[in-house]
């Protein structure tokens, strides 16, 4: 059983030697895909420097910043492991990580998507009764009806991954992939072991770009919840989970203003309000609206 190993970077000069050093100190050899995803600081040339000592790294360079989904996706064409582990260049593996994975594996071998924990989320996972136990298995419906979300540290078949591949106009909306992976796979395995230690509060952490406080911002939001729900409504319905498909349906027709997009779309409610809206053309007062908010929440939670 191999693993290859997958790490887009962007501009991590102060941690992707940590990370690298991580996956060359594990007790199995894997392959290791890191992509410099155009940085502009001395990023490539601390992996340049990995990579001519190891022979298991594996450099690919883009020139200007494409995103994390064309980085992953490069790598996914590319690598050669019968699963494929994602880690991110401000995070680095537990010792032995990779032992206890391929354990996992050849212990329970007939899923092709499984799950572990990362020191992060663990408060988080307790909030969700099926994650609570060591081990369980966890289905495509658990996450249509909310039973089961956050952040995993993710390992999968590169058969199944290369037949989903990354959005990459959306860069950092992956639940839009993610769901299709979970609807394939059926089933996945969740560990309660952490393998994957990640560095808490940055600054830079992708998880900021979620902020609507711009308008571009809220432009990708607005195509990834038109994509999930057009994509996945009937799941929604079957799964039972009409509540959580009609708060996605809600937040879109106020992202779908906040745009200026007045197109006939079913999912829009033909109304007198809304016609006010596109008459007096106050998409710009929405989306001012909605700034403001981000930059409210985000201050009151720092």
């Amino acid at each position: 059983m191999k693993i290859s190993i997958i790490t887009p970077v962007y501009n991590r000069e102060d941690c992707i030697s940590r990370c690298i050093k991580s996956v060359a100190a594990q007790s199995e050899r894997v392959e290791h895909w890191i992509i410099n995803d155009g940085s502009t600081d001395a990023t490539l040339s601390i992996v340049q420097q990995f990579a001519n000592k190891y022979p298991h790294i594996h450099l690919l360079t883009y020139e200007c910043n494409a995103g994390v989904g064309a980085a992953r996706n490069a790598a996914i064409q590319k690598c050669t492991g019968d699963y494929i582990l994602f880690l991110d260049s401000d995070d680095y593996l537990a010792e032995n990580a990779i032992a206890f994975i391929r354990i996992t594996i050849k212990e329970s071998p007939s899923y092709l998507h499984y799950l572990f924990a990362t020191n992060g989320r663990m408060p988080f996972y307790e909030t969700y009764h099926l994650l609570e136990q060591k081990q369980t298995v966890i289905t495509y419906f658990d996450w249509l009806r909310g039973k089961v979300g956050g952040d995993f540290v993710h390992v999968m078949s590169r058969s199944m991954l290369q037949k989903f591949p990354f959005n990459e106009e959306l860069r950092i909306y992956e639940e839009t992939n993610f769901l299709k992976l979970h609807r394939h796979s059926r089933e996945q395995l969740f560990t309660n072991q952490i393998i994957v230690y990640t560095e808490l509060n940055r600054q830079d952490s992708v998880s900021l770009q979620y902020r609507l406080n711009n308008s571009r911002a809220i432009r990708l939001e607005y195509i990834a919840l038109q994509t999930i729900i057009y994509d996945f409504y009937d799941d929604y319905v079957a799964a039972g989970a009409l509540a959580q498909i009609h708060e996605r349906i809600r937040k879109y027709r106020f992202l779908a203003i906040a745009v200026n997009d007045y197109r006939d779309d079913e999912l829009m409610p033909k109304n007198q309000l809304l016609q006010v809206f596109k008459t007096l053309k106050l998409g710009y007062l929405m989306r001012m609206f909605i700034i403001i908010h981000s930059h409210i929440k985000y201050m009151l939670k720092k």
